[in-house]
């Protein structure tokens, strides 16, 4: 028995064929994967770009499967923002984060604020800028999501997703924390599954977790989904599971291509 996973980095539902916010096309390439579970990154929740919808309910519907949201900052990344909840309850509104998208039942779900980041704004956008504005600095908070699926093979598999910053130095602490959040909770799960963008390359990911008991295969290069040159978007697993295959691609809507793999129990 095996279980199918994805991670995709959406980059808000915006189709860069088309340059415009296209849900269903994201939820076309969700479907043509063929996954039991995908984990996204870069959606947003009643955000005026995007139509103000919860993306990642609204992607849950279109598929017919279980969406969990986790907000890495409250408020607008694209104007001012305050801190994600982390253990505190989402009081809901105006969010951007991640998500995990499941076909197989949920059974616990936990979010952990990662190290940096706090309340900020964005950098002020200049009249003629030709692009949107982006965080100064990288102040953005990032959050890990984790979620505890039911394998079709009898037993529970803690699946984390996150979406860590582009400044290395603090990527790099951001992982550590991560690797450690991933391996699961009182909930039973001997095997795990930690997937994202976790925006930095293999040569620094790889050495990182494998002291946790995290293992990967090679899978070749993920961004920009135009022309790949390099490889941030990652799949793990450790415990009781092996991977059988990884694969980047096709390309889609997104910036990034989409991260497969195939999943077994051991034994």
């Amino acid at each position: 028995m095996t279980v199918r996973i994805a991670t995709f980095n959406l980059l808000h539902g915006l189709d860069v064929r088309s340059k415009r916010v296209d849900l269903d096309a994201a939820a076309e390439a969700i479907e043509a994967l063929d996954v039991d579970v995908v984990a996204v990154q870069e959606v947003d929740r009643g955000l005026s770009r995007s139509g103000e919808l919860d993306q990642v309910a609204e992607l849950a519907s279109l598929l017919s499967r279980t969406g969990v949201f986790a907000p890495a900052l409250l408020g607008d990344p694209t104007l001012h923002w305050t801190r994600g909840p982390g253990a505190d309850p989402d009081p809901g509104g105006p969010a951007y984060g991640i998500g995990l998208i499941s076909r197989l039942p949920v059974t616990a779900v936990a979010i952990a604020a990662l190290p940096g980041g706090g309340p900020g704004q964005a950098r002020p956008r200049r009249p003629d800028a030709r692009r949107p504005p982006i965080p100064y600095r990288d102040g953005e908070p990032r959050a890990a999501l984790r979620v505890t699926v039911e394998a079709p093979w009898g037993g529970p598999v803690a699946v984390t997703t996150a979406h860590l910053s582009f400044v290395p130095w603090r990527g790099r602490r951001q992982l550590a924390t991560v690797g450690r959040f991933a391996r699961g909770g009182p909930d039973g799960a001997v095997a795990a599954v930690l997937l994202g963008d976790l925006n930095l390359p293999p040569r620094v990911v790889e050495p990182a977790l494998r002291r946790g008991g995290w293992r990967t295969l090679p899978a070749g290069p993920t961004f920009p989904s135009w022309t790949p040159v390099a490889q941030l978007d990652h799949v793990l697993v450790r415990g009781g599971i092996v991977m059988e295959e990884l694969k980047a691609g096709p390309a889609g809507p997104s910036d990034h291509l989409p991260l497969t793999a195939s999943l077994r129990a051991i034994g």
